[in-house]
């Protein structure tokens, strides 16, 4: 989380030599930890706690630390949560999501503070204004992956959910632990949001899906829309090794 923070504010100090950024928009797109269910990976032996110390010990205390540490820097927060398929079992309701436990920690800890705003969207979707431009959230877990990352099936559903609600310039997913985007058509555009995570045994085997611990940031124009968007590196490890001439 520290190299999220250093990262973000290394662009924010950039740009605003240029003009104002007063407002930040936070888009969580789920799986903030990684649960207790077997056939997510995580089987005994595999993981050294369950499902809610992830959530109170880890996740929410370093989630703390991150939006107390940025709303030093923004005059207002506002975060959008979304859940993730992680520690969930089909046959549960759906607000047994982990994420749920994470958001509503959240909202309970900055309930206080007027300038942190936590929006919990408890359907495996919504559309929020972002600058006046629609944007569509979702995770993406209703997406089936057998081989990789299905950008086939993406294609084809965010289109459907483009007429269903009635268009939205942007769309941001999670679920696929990579970080990717994709001009779906002149009116949308795509981002898959990294990963707080690198790799794991169950992606590579299952999904044969490999990334670094990595995020995004952009820049939201009023009259333009997306005008710039950086890739966070959030763990210096992980860098390019220069080869050499």
């Amino acid at each position: 989380m520290d190299g999220i923070f250093d990262a973000a504010m290394r662009i924010i100090t950039l740009h605003r030599n240029m003009y104002p950024i007063r407002k930040l928009r936070m888009i969580l797109t789920g799986d903030n930890s990684q649960g207790e269910n077997p056939y997510q990976g995580s089987k005994v032996g595999t993981i050294r706690m369950g499902a809610r110390d992830q959530t109170t010990k880890l996740a929410c205390p370093a989630w703390i630390k991150l939006i107390g540490s940025l709303a030093q820097e923004f005059e207002e927060i506002e975060l959008e949560g979304i859940p993730g398929n992680h520690s969930y079992s089909k046959l549960a309701p759906e607000t047994s999501r982990e994420d749920f436990r994470l958001y509503d920690l959240l909202k309970a800890y900055f309930s206080s503070n007027k300038r942190i705003k936590i929006n919990i969207h408890e359907h495996f979707s919504t559309i929020v204004s972002i600058k006046g431009f629609r944007s569509f959230l979702f995770h993406g877990d209703d997406i089936r992956c057998t081989y990789g990352v299905p950008f086939f099936a993406l294609d084809k559903k965010l289109k459907s959910w483009y007429m269903q609600y009635g268009g939205f310039q942007y769309a941001f997913g999670g679920h696929f632990h990579k970080r990717h985007s994709d001009e779906i058509s002149s009116k949308l555009e795509y981002f898959m949001c990294g990963s707080l995570v690198s790799d794991d045994d169950w992606a590579l085997k299952k999904l044969g899906i490999s990334s670094n611990p990595s995020q995004n940031i952009y820049g939201m124009h009023p009259r333009f829309g997306i005008t710039w968007r950086y890739a966070l590196q959030v763990d210096k490890a992980f860098l390019p090794t220069p080869a050499g001439d």
